[in-house]
């Protein structure tokens, strides 16, 4: 494997032929085994509208970093939050910022989960329907969708989730959770038939994390493992060998570059992720795993060019 360096690396988020050269061409296909994608929550910085998706913007920035397989983050399909950042407010002789206090904060959070939960059991499959069209039109395989199961979601909104990502077109639904809503989802994921994939958080939080997973597992043969090598790494683990565990369980695998000790998400190249060893094992795997970039890091670029560079590294790293 040829491993891309900082400089290399640096390079790429100006230049978009390598991207078509190296990850879109069907030379690279025709080399590796492994399927690249990447995750739309790695847009996080397009403008949203409240109360509206952003789905087609999403696209537009899959479509800028040619990438053809996707983790669909259903973020991207629900109405956007308001913002509660500060604003600028009084008039033009006596300008001010408004900074709301973490009591109306709260309040506003607390209006809109009860407008989401509402949206997630009104919405009708029409909504969706629709979306998957735009993802077929688009030429994309969603691999899974991600949301953040918790205490929050009632049964009725669990069980509109699981109908929503099937009418997607997708068959796994990926979220980090408790052991305790593991359970709970266990019912919805049987009866529909479809695939849960635990993302696994960083060992000591109260979320299922790699020494949880096997005891996870083993509630249904409907979960499988969305395996964080970052979050693996960050909770001073072997990445690789923490994936040889779950090998026979897996859905996809997260491509971050995390510092060891619970640090932050690097550029790639920078952390302590063996990102190499992992896409060199997935590799010589004897079932195609998909490898999800996540951009998820403090960039100084924008989502699309961090996102690109991010590809760029993996496809060298493969070739």
């Amino acid at each position: 494997m040829t491993v891309l360096s900082r400089r290399e690396f640096g390079r790429a988020l100006v230049a978009a032929a390598p991207v078509a050269a190296l990850f879109g061409s069907a030379a690279l296909s025709a080399r590796a085994r492994v399927t690249v994608g990447v995750s739309t929550s790695s847009f996080r910085d397009l403008p949203r509208v409240t109360g509206a998706d952003n789905i087609d913007d999403v696209l537009r920035a899959v479509r800028a970093v040619k990438a053809t397989h996707i983790e669909l983050a259903l973020a991207n399909v629900e109405p956007a939050p308001p913002s509660t950042s500060p604003t600028k407010g009084g008039s033009p002789g006596y300008p001010q910022l408004i900074v709301l206090t973490p009591a109306q904060i709260a309040a506003i959070e607390a209006d809109y989960r009860r407008s989401l939960r509402a949206w997630r059991l009104e919405s009708g499959p029409e909504v969706f329907d629709a979306v998957r069209a735009k993802l077929v039109a688009a030429g994309l395989t969603v691999h899974g969708c991600a949301t953040s199961f918790d205490d929050s979601w009632t049964d009725e909104e669990i069980d509109a989730a699981f109908r929503q990502v099937k009418a997607l077109g997708a068959t796994t639904v990926s979220s980090p959770m408790t052991l305790a809503i593991a359970a709970r989802l266990v019912p919805f994921a049987e009866r529909h038939k479809m695939n849960v994939a635990i993302h696994n958080e960083v060992s000591g939080s109260s979320s299922i994390a790699m020494p949880q997973m096997k005891q996870a597992l083993a509630l249904s043969r409907a979960f499988s493992v969305k395996f964080d090598a970052g979050n693996v790494t960050a909770s001073n683990a072997d990445a690789v060998a923490e994936l040889r565990g779950c090998q026979s369980r897996l859905a996809y695998v997260l491509m971050k570059d995390r510092l060891r000790n619970g640090g932050a998400s690097q550029y790639f190249g920078e952390g302590d992720t063996p990102l190499a060893a992992v896409l060199d094992d997935l590799q010589s795997s004897l079932a195609p795993v998909p490898a999800i970039v996540q951009y998820d890091y403090v960039g100084l670029h924008s989502s699309v060019d961090e996102v690109r560079a991010s590809l760029v590294y993996v496809a060298h790293t493969i070739g």
